[in-house]
């Protein structure tokens, strides 16, 4: 079967989905599949278009990862398609006022519609109910990244000694990254010795301007372009903590791969991350900002930052074991056995009723206890 990709573009700004998109091709080619991967470009690249790239590939069918950004452009597309879901198509844009009225659109005239998660298929059946009958769980994937590039501390010149948070990802209002600048301010002020990176493409030009307006005040907390994908693993293994704010996720990939290296995680109750993460188990959950805070204040108690909490997440006498243990384990195999090609062929054979794979299960998680 040929198969093509839309990918949002340009890709430096949009990691998380280009590699999303990258794993969906490389389990269909192993499946034997032939794809093709239009919108892999850089700012200022050779744009190619969808009519005439569907012209000449003549594809069997068109996977649009991102309603919002890559799915629209399928409207009125006579070949088969399907389209994957991001976080912000589940929990943004379908209700936006400017564009909500036609990624529903996107989702309701899909042949296929592909969630990361149970509880996002069911809120696409909720608000799309045409689609009902056509969604299926897909979880996101993640592989074990290389740790040899260069680390954070030595690039930065931080001491070995200074608790290191590292938070990633893009530059935009839904991640939530100025709610952590409070979080530094009042470890410092504790006594802790601690540093905050924050890492990732800017995305919303106003927000990552005032981010970096509101860091420059801050001691300890530095704002930092995209890291390439060769010093990914590095950095994950050189902080203390990864830290997730996002005020919705679809299935963060950056929290899969600091699971997978056996970094402590931190990260926002929110929609997406409550079903990947089960609170102290394969991360730390934090419902509101004072809660993540009060927590933290207690850092001052420790030498070198070490908070109660964090020492619990690591699980005290058997460090990190958890953490990159069955729970991550049975995530990152469950998800990487080349099944992205579920779906695909029952679209071309006419298929059309539900299917939620059954594997599904081992990257969900119950409902997080409240942080004591």
């Amino acid at each position: 079967m040929k198969v093509l990709l839309l990918t949002p573009a340009p890709t430096h700004l949009f990691l998380g989905s280009a590699a999303t998109v990258a794993r969906y091709r490389e389990g269909l080619q192993r499946c034997g599949h032939l794809c093709e991967l239009l919108g892999a470009t850089n700012e200022g690249g050779l744009k190619q278009s969808l009519a005439g790239t569907v012209g000449r590939f003549r594809p069997d069918i068109v996977h649009a990862h991102d309603a919002a950004r890559t799915g629209m452009q399928l409207l009125g597309l006579r070949t088969p398609w399907v389209v994957s879901l991001s976080g912000e198509d589940v929990h943004a844009a379908m209700t936006e006022n400017e564009h909500g009225p036609l990624v529903c659109e996107v989702l309701r005239r899909a042949h296929r519609v592909l969630a990361p998660s149970a509880a996002a298929a069911e809120l696409v059946e909720q608000r799309v109910p045409d689609a009902i009958g056509k969604v299926d769980i897909v979880p996101r994937a993640a592989l074990r990244l290389p740790t040899e590039g260069t680390d954070l501390r030595r690039s930065l010149g931080i001491p070995k000694q200074r608790f290191l948070i590292f938070l990633p990802g893009g530059l935009r209002p839904i991640k939530g990254q100025t709610r952590a600048l409070a979080l530094v301010r009042s470890l410092r002020a504790a006594g802790a010795d601690v540093e905050m990176i924050i890492a990732g493409p800017d995305q919303d030009a106003a927000y990552a301007n005032a981010l970096r307006e509101q860091a420059s005040n801050e001691p300890g907390v530095r704002v930092l372009p995209s890291l390439a994908r060769d010093r990914m693993g590095a950095a994950y293994i050189d902080a203390d903590v990864v830290l997730n704010t996002s005020l919705s996720e679809g299935c963060a990939p950056t929290l899969l791969e600091a699971g997978i290296l056996g970094r402590p995680v931190v990260a926002a109750a929110s929609p997406g991350n409550s079903e990947l993460l089960h609170h102290r188990e394969t991360a730390l959950l934090f419902e509101t900002a004072s809660a993540l805070h009060g927590a933290q204040t207690e850092a001052g108690r420790y030498e070198a930052g070490q908070a109660r909490f964090l020492r619990a997440g690591r699980c005290s006498s058997r460090p990190r074991r958890r953490w990159c243990g069955r729970s991550w384990r049975s995530i990152a195999t469950a998800q990487q056995r080349g099944r992205w090609g579920f779906g695909f062929e029952r679209i071309s054979r006419g298929g059309s009723q539900r299917n939620r794979k059954s594997d599904a299960s081992s990257a969900r998680t119950p409902p997080h206890r409240p942080m004591d």
